[in-house]
């Protein structure tokens, strides 16, 4: 025992002999802290950066993975949540096809008389003449009424079918493709906190596992133990980081305290963020307007317009006083100048179909409600394709 005692005690003195001759091997610790830092630092900046490639395609140069990855992860992590959080046809729920009418009548009662003016002018000028003002005042009217109940029916419509008019994956598709920066954007403000933790977790725990890497150094002072622990020591530090951001999903006591995965203890704060990103740059009015207004939407909306057009007018083929008094072509199918001015008229900047999808503010209350209260798995998948990607 006497003899193991003072073989221990002279390694400890060889030890200590090595450390006096230079003292720089002290800084291994703090040397392995600073790379921890750094080189989180800069995993982060390169899943973000570039945003376009950089160098000489296909092999040579780089771009950040999440741009590379934009329309992917905007399918998993975006549609997940609209998919199964926020369905369309919820946002339509309540629609009040009547209160939007009413509240755009005087601009629509002014379309319905300048059109039959113009038209009456056209096709019946010497009745038209002829008429008093209080029987123009009548037929206006009536026509106001007719048009009016006609669009309460069309958007009534509309909205019973507004799956086939608002394609979710297209929209989220589309402002991906259009908008580099979005993904960007999205995962730093949802993730911002959790990033943060990553990049100066790296310094922390790089400090802490630098400690047995000097000893092991000192022991073993061959030219591999330094890079090889550098290797293992990077690898811990950034599985642990991830592994504190998303575990344990909910809380639990640990040594007198409540631990949680940082990731979800800021759940509800996160659902709030990406209720804003998603309502803001994805589902907003303008990308809801562009959707519904272009390609096969706006010719099914235009359908319905006609169907309920076509309605309209058979009700008139079928009343004795409108068959005397107007010609039998102008209650057949609607002359094709004014379907193109219906057409312009719903498809304007500020028209009631740009109305009709407004659902932006509907969709950020929507979202950080319901995020908020999701089921920590389920909640876990906004953000984590992001840190797959990383890992």
């Amino acid at each position: 025992r006497a003899v193991a005692a003072h073989a221990e005690r002279a390694h400890v003195t060889d030890l200590l002999a090595t450390l006096e001759k230079d003292y720089m091997q002290l800084t291994i610790p703090l040397v392995a802290a600073i790379i921890g830092w750094f080189t989180n630092w800069v995993a982060i900046k390169m899943m973000f950066y570039p945003v376009d490639f950089v160098g000489i395609k296909p092999y040579l140069g780089w771009q950040g993975i999440i741009p590379t990855n934009a329309v992917r992860l905007a399918r998993t992590g975006l549609e997940l949540v609209t998919s199964s959080v926020l369905k369309i046809p919820q946002l339509f729920e309540d629609f009040d096809p009547k209160a939007l009418v009413e509240s755009e009548s005087g601009k629509l009662n002014a379309l319905v008389r300048t059109a039959l003016e113009q038209k009456a002018k056209e096709q019946l000028p010497q009745m038209w003449a002829a008429l008093s003002p209080q029987i123009r005042e009548q037929v206006f009217q009536v026509a106001e009424n007719e048009v009016k109940q006609m669009s309460v029916e069309v958007f009534a419509a509309a909205a019973a079918d507004i799956e086939k008019l608002i394609d979710v994956k297209r929209i989220v598709t589309d402002a991906v493709k259009r908008d580099k920066q979005l993904m960007n954007e999205t995962f730093l403000r949802v993730g911002k906190m959790e990033f943060k933790f990553i990049e100066y977790s790296g310094f922390w725990f790089g400090l802490l596992f630098g400690v047995p890497q000097l000893v092991l150094w000192l022991l073993f002072p061959a030219s591999w133990t330094l890079p090889a622990f550098g290797f293992v020591v990077g690898y811990a530090t950034n599985w642990l980081a991830l592994y504190l951001i998303f575990e344990p999903k909910l809380p639990r006591k640990f040594l007198g305290l409540t631990v949680q995965g940082l990731f979800h203890r800021r759940q509800k704060e996160i659902a709030k963020e990406f209720a804003n990103v998603v309502s803001q740059r994805v589902f907003n009015n303008e990308n809801l307007f562009r959707e519904i207004a272009s390609g096969e939407p706006r010719a099914k909306l235009i359908a319905i317009v006609q169907a309920k057009a076509d309605e309209l007018i058979a009700r008139y083929q079928n009343h004795p006083m409108a068959m005397m008094i107007m010609k039998p072509e102008l209650v057949g199918q609607p002359p094709a100048d004014l379907l193109r001015a219906v057409e312009a008229e719903m498809f304007r900047p500020g028209s009631l179909v740009q109305q009709f999808v407004d659902k932006s503010e509907r969709i950020r209350s929507v979202l950080a409600e319901r995020m908020a209260v999701m089921e920590p798995a389920a909640f876990e998948n906004v953000l984590r394709p992001a840190f797959k990607q990383d890992e």
